[in-house]
């Protein structure tokens, strides 16, 4: 009980630029690991609980982050203006995580554009962190996006940085062009009932460009890297997953396609078997760097 009053309330940090950042954490006085989660677009740290709460019984200390613009954190919704701001506040956010604790390792977790945020992070930023988790990260979507389209928001992003769509109607246009989606009131239900509708174009900019680095930086990681993709993903092709496992150029890398999953790999109680593909790597990586120190 005092764990989920812990987790419902939260905590709030200033970023770099004095947004208000909210996070939630699960924290066993037995820590001997820590993981950072980093939500999808249109989600909250809040969806998570049921990965916290798994990883707290396993000793590990849970924290996940609302990005700017979602959940409780303020910040423009459905806007950035680069995507750098998504590193920096992910930089200041491990900041205050490791004050909090003993130097024990830690990880990073992204969930599609979490996915997304972790990777640039680590090709990007000198780190200290042991590994990441990517789960389902959105580098190539299974539609095409036309080069017109692209090139008008790339256009607009620099004219009209902060002009809206809705992305009801998007799906519109997306089942014209024969992706079809489950949709409820217009929404995907694969991504999120309750996620944030509209993005500007600077943010679909940023977020298509930083998805192409991802991809294409690959080889620049030098951490640990699990990846977990589902293989019925309506959303994330999950072949740009797979060629990303293989451009990686470290050794300590591994790739897990989950059959008849989807998008949703780590919401609700069902995705057991997911928390123990994570909980399982994540001991695997502890056990390696204690045997390594004892040499």
């Amino acid at each position: 009980m005092f764990e989920l009053m812990c987790w419902n309330n939260g905590k709030r940090f200033r970023a770099h630029d004095q947004e208000g950042l909210f996070y939630r954490a699960l924290v066993p006085s037995d820590s001997r690991i820590i993981l950072i989660m980093i939500h999808g677009a249109g989600q909250h740290s809040g969806q998570f609980f049921d990965l916290g709460e798994f990883c707290f019984r396993h000793s590990i200390a849970f924290y996940a982050l609302d990005l700017r613009g979602f959940g409780q954190s303020t910040g423009q919704r459905g806007h950035i203006n680069t995507f750098s701001q998504y590193l920096k506040d992910l930089d200041d956010f491990i900041s205050v995580v490791r004050k909090q604790h003993e130097p024990i390792p830690l990880f990073l977790l992204g969930h599609s554009l979490g996915g997304i945020i972790v990777i640039r992070y680590v090709q990007e930023r000198q780190n200290n962190v042991q590994g990441i988790i990517l789960s389902a990260p959105a580098l190539k979507l299974r539609f095409q996006i036309p080069k017109t389209l692209r090139f008008a928001c790339q256009a607009l992003s620099w004219l009209t940085p902060e002009l809206c769509f809705d992305l009801n109607m998007w799906s519109v246009f997306l089942s014209k062009l024969g992706f079809e989606l489950r949709m409820q009131n217009g929404v995907s239900t694969e991504i999120e009932p309750s996620f944030i509708t509209y993005y500007s174009v600077r943010w679909c900019n940023e977020f298509l460009i930083n998805a192409n680095y991802a991809l294409k930086k690959a080889g620049a990681i030098q951490n640990a890297v699990l990846s977990l993709c589902g293989e019925e993903d309506p959303l994330v092709d999950p072949d740009s997953v797979r060629e990303f496992h293989d451009c990686l150029k470290v050794k300590d890398k591994k790739f897990i396609s989950i059959s008849n999953a989807k998008h949703r790999l780590l919401q609700d109680k069902h995705n057991t078997p997911n928390y123990q593909y994570i909980i399982g790597w994540l001991n695997e990586r502890i056990e390696v760097k204690y045997c390594d120190s004892h040499e």
